[in-house]
């Protein structure tokens, strides 16, 4: 049985980010006399069964519709047609800096995000210092998260998500450029747990342009182009036929969503 399952999906998003009209312009739509706003299709006809127990890759170039994906399987968005079946719970980690509170604390940042993605308060006492070892943020447990780099943004809520798969609150997790801006020693240390965490309990996602990290941790692989499906299937023949194609990453059409 599949954990995701799209039929014929398809997402429809307003050209150009999010979509905001004067006062003026919006009385104006009301009366009859404004057009619609532009728009793009991010997902066309997608038609996708991704295996329970898989750590699957996203692949594509930029504007593929890879982003919008996982927002869409994740219920963020809701497909313009078609149908998305999940099995089980999602956790997901798409946006740098979604469901911070950056005039708080890290400490209350954990316990703000954990229950975010679905750990409860007690488990999240027993967790807290297993995270912020984790994140190397033990020492900065009182320090206000906007204060933090990038880097260590990334480290924090990644932990976070790490000990929701550790403690199996969900059974699909979904993640977007999940180590862009932190050092390599901490990507290998992060790629060696989520490594050990693989489970056939539940399924992963992991959309990057970061093809040698996707490659080491994935055995199944989707590849995206201009919204549209390629390939999907084993890791190996769907990433040489994104190479043969494209070989770059070089934008190749299609849209993202606005997040």
């Amino acid at each position: 049985m599949a954990a995701v399952s799209l039929q014929e999906v398809s997402k429809r998003c307003v050209a150009g980010g999010r979509y905001r009209r004067p006062l003026y312009r919006e009385l104006l739509h009301l009366a009859g006399r404004g057009g619609a706003p532009d728009s793009v299709l991010a997902l066309d006809r997608v038609t996708l069964d991704l295996p329970r127990g898989s750590n699957a890759a996203l692949i594509g170039p930029n504007g593929a519709g890879k982003s919008t994906l996982l927002r869409t399987i994740a219920g963020i968005y809701r497909p313009t047609s078609g149908i998305v079946r999940v099995s089980g719970r999602v956790a997901c980690y798409l946006e740098p800096g979604a469901g911070m509170a950056p005039t708080l604390p890290v400490i209350d940042n954990v316990f703000l995000y954990g229950a975010v993605v679905g750990l409860s308060r007690s488990e999240l006492r027993r967790s807290a210092d297993a995270i912020l070892d984790f994140a190397e943020l033990c020492d900065q447990r009182f320090t206000r998260v906007e204060h933090l780099s990038f880097g260590n943004c990334q480290r924090l809520f990644f932990a976070i998500i790490l000990e929701t798969m550790r403690l199996r609150k969900a059974e699909v997790f979904l993640f977007d450029e999940w180590l862009s801006g932190v050092d390599l020693r901490f990507k290998e240390k992060g790629e060696a747990e989520l490594r050990a965490l693989a489970s056939g309990d539940h399924t992963v996602v992991f959309a990057s342009h970061d093809l040698g990290t996707l490659e080491r941790i994935c055995d199944h692989a989707v590849y995206l182009e201009g919204g549209r499906l390629r390939r999907s299937g084993d890791r190996k023949p769907v990433f040489e036929d994104y190479r043969r194609r494209s070989g770059d990453d070089s934008p190749k059409g299609g849209h993202e969503c606005p997040s």
